[in-house]
């Protein structure tokens, strides 16, 4: 009987033929290659097994292929179109911001106020050796709002990688919701049609943080705000446009523009801490404790030395009385201590023999003095040699000059003093400020030796830029720790620009409060620190040290070992300058001869300016000189962010200068701080105030022992 085969399946095995039956032999070798378990039920059994599996999975993956490519034939044109619609949308955006008396012709006029009204420009149109940006709108603008930006300038590369991201968001889709590859192509054009009128349509109404969506696509959205600047939000949508804000902002006040400075001083608040309800943590109103707050601040520098192996040091002039070593002085060495300094020298320029035992009894603190009765003869011609000897070319510029460039020859001496006496003290790090200054470290330790800790060994020196303190109301009695609101004391600080943005540039020169020139009214090139051990380490000013060339230095880009200095990323000085109305009337007490002092009123500011670096400071000068009426109308015009503050302005329809005032200064600071220009830090209150707790705690128990021991 013949045997029958079945589409790859081997035929029932039969026994050898007789080796007689040449043909049957034949047929039988031929069958036994063609299936290699014939002859074998168990074999033949699994052959056909495996084969079957095999088929079945070749015809699923000819399936699924076959599904797919129906698939991606009804996807293209569906993701063609949202590229198009998204395309589109872009060139609606430029031919918006195009039209006359639209937001690219509102120019920044002098770097005035009424730039405002345009937005902040483009990051390309920054020159980077000048953080100078271009006006918005100029030629040398790009990106989605500018001239040179258009869908059919769009590169091919972005297109694909729109289109597959496009069609990705399809395919994802499809599974949860099948309807969307149903949509017949009519209907998405006839959308699609439906869609770009109604952006034409509602292009000049649409409110901040406003969308339109696709059509069947919930998760693909277009931010309307893309039309109102360089840097949208399209990309997080719902977050609010503050440039857009920002920009009605300065056109409001550019409305309200008045001419004479003394109509717009007239509407500013001068609002008090206290009426505004700021409870006051330590009013720093009494000496009584100052025995109990040495005690605590020495306890505290034992406890946080424990275990310690990299000290840093600080140093710092002072010509505190006994009132500034309690409102100033003890604040700056508790917060520092906290951090991790392990010793303090400090150039004693004063004169109160009772500030002297005070210090004298910190045991953190090496006083340095350079007057008498305090320094000895030995002291004095060290100085004396200093000032005018062998020593004198590294201030030759200040050498002679009085007020802040005498303050400066100071401050190198007790520079060069510290960093003698670090070394005998076996300190690693020497960091310069000044007692109304604070360094706030970066880092998750908080602390002074977790930054010094990493910078590389091939680095001598860091530089820290400065925050300036933003005083928001007058009458702050503790700049620290003052509690009210949202606000405390002094928490709000102008950002220095080497951490904002090129963004918060723009704002950054006009937002200049009262008559100021500058953003920081005070000093922008920071403090610095040095390691102790560098070869040649020397002060150079205030603000820098110097040192030789050396092997340690050496590095790939730094090959002959030349003194570079870096500048943290992350920590940052805050400069607490003029917090209070009496911090510039003090100026008229301590800063220059008596003869400044009567230039200073009669109005004299060319001879002023030889007693001051800063023109800031031979302002306030000028006004402590002037009377108790000047210091307010100063402090409030210059330094206070409160409602109703100046700023000089100039309206561009009249091409005139005025004065602008601030409003809502509440938003206002909201505005500018989520753009980068301000920032509010409040961990030194906090770490403050919890001294402070302490110290009321060590109080009470002090004040129980002395009950005790009178029974």
């Amino acid at each position: 009987m013949a045997t029958r085969t079945q589409a790859g399946r081997p035929p029932e095995p039969l026994a050898p033929p007789s080796p007689d039956d040449v043909e049957a032999q034949h047929k039988y070798r031929k069958r036994r290659r063609r299936f290699p378990s014939f002859g074998s039920s168990e074999q033949a059994l699994l052959a056909s097994s495996v084969a079957f599996a095999a088929a079945g999975i070749l015809a699923g993956l000819l399936f699924v292929l076959a599904v797919r490519k129906a698939h991606d034939l009804l996807v293209a044109p569906q993701v063609e179109l949202l590229v198009e619609q998204q395309l589109q949308g872009l060139k609606d955006a430029k031919e918006q911001q195009a039209r006359p008396g639209g937001l690219l012709e509102q120019h920044s006029v002098g770097g005035s106020l009424s730039g405002l009204a345009a937005g902040p420009p483009s990051k390309s149109s920054l020159k980077a050796a000048g953080d100078v940006a271009a006006p918005p709108g100029s030629p040398s603008a790009a990106g989605p709002g500018s001239s040179n930006f258009t869908g059919q300038h769009l590169a091919e590369a972005d297109r694909e990688l729109l289109r597959q991201e496009v069609a990705a968001m399809l395919r994802a889709l499809s599974g949860q919701h099948p309807w969307v590859l149903g949509l017949p192509e009519a209907q998405l054009q006839q959308t699609a049609l439906q869609d770009k009128g109604a952006r034409k349509a509602s292009a000049a109404v649409l409110t901040r943080g406003q969308v339109l969506e696709v059509t069947g696509m919930q998760h693909v959205r277009q931010a309307a705000d893309e039309r109102l600047g360089p840097q949208p939000s399209s990309n997080i949508p719902g977050v609010e446009d503050v440039h857009a804000e920002l920009a009605a902002y300065g056109q409001a006040m550019i409305d309200a523009m008045v001419l004479e400075e003394s109509d717009a001083a007239a509407r500013q608040d001068r609002s008090t801490a206290a009426q505004l309800g700021w409870r006051v943590v330590d009013g720093l109103a009494d000496t009584i404790s100052l025995p109990t707050r040495i005690a605590f601040l020495n306890q505290l520098h034992r406890e946080v030395q424990q275990g310690e192996t990299l000290r840093v040091c600080l140093t710092a002039t002072t010509s505190a009385d006994v009132w500034g070593v309690r409102r100033e002085l003890l604040p700056w060495l508790q917060y520092h201590t906290e951090l991790g300094a392990s010793r303090f020298y400090l150039l004693y320029d004063g004169q109160d023999a009772e500030a002297v035992r005070l210090l004298a009894q910190v045991s953190s603190v090496t006083l340095t003095h350079i007057h008498p009765p305090f320094a000895s003869p030995a002291d004095l011609a060290k100085y004396a040699l200093w000032t005018g000897g062998i020593n004198a070319s590294s201030h030759r510029q200040w050498g002679g000059q009085p007020g802040n460039y005498e303050l400066m020859v100071k401050q190198g001496y007790g520079a060069i003093e510290a960093l003698s006496r670090a070394a005998a003290d076996g300190m690693h790090w020497l960091l310069h400020l000044d007692p109304d200054e604070l360094l706030h470290p970066g880092g998750p330790l908080f602390s002074l030796p977790g930054v010094l800790a990493r910078v590389p060994p091939h680095v001598p020196a860091v530089r820290f830029m400065d925050f300036e303190g933003q005083p928001e109301a007058g009458g702050i009695t503790n700049r620290y720790e003052q509690a009210g609101g949202a606000w405390g004391g002094v928490s709000l600080f102008r950002v220095h620009k080497h951490f904002i943005t090129p963004e918060a540039l723009f704002y950054r020169g006009l937002y200049k409060l009262g008559a100021s020139t500058a953003f920081l009214q005070l000093y922008a090139n920071g403090k610095s620190a040095v390691r102790v051990d560098a070869p040649g380490v020397a002060p150079n000013g205030p603000h820098y040290f110097t040192g030789n060339p050396s092997p340690r230095w050496q590095t790939a880009d730094n090959p002959a070992g030349e003194w570079r200095d870096a500048v943290s990323d992350d920590s940052v000085v805050l400069h607490y300058a003029y917090s209070t109305a009496e911090e510039v009337a003090a100026k008229a007490n301590r800063s220059c001869p008596a003869e400044y002092l009567e230039a200073a009123r009669r109005g004299d500011m060319a001879k002023v300016k030889q007693c001051f670096v800063l023109e800031v400071d031979a302002d306030a000068y000028v006004a402590a000189a002037q009377g108790p009426a000047a210091v307010q109308d100063f402090f409030f015009g210059r330094m206070v962010l409160s409602e109703g503050a100046r700023l000089k302005c100039i309206d561009p329809a009249l091409k005139q200068q005025g004065w602008c005032t601030l409003t809502d200064v509440a938003r206002l600071k909201y505005l500018l701080e989520k753009v980068g220009l301000y920032r509010r830090l409040h961990t030194p209150a906090a770490l403050l105030r919890r001294h402070e707790r302490d110290i009321q705690r060590m109080l009470r128990q002090a004040a129980v022992s002395g009950e005790q021991a009178a029974v």
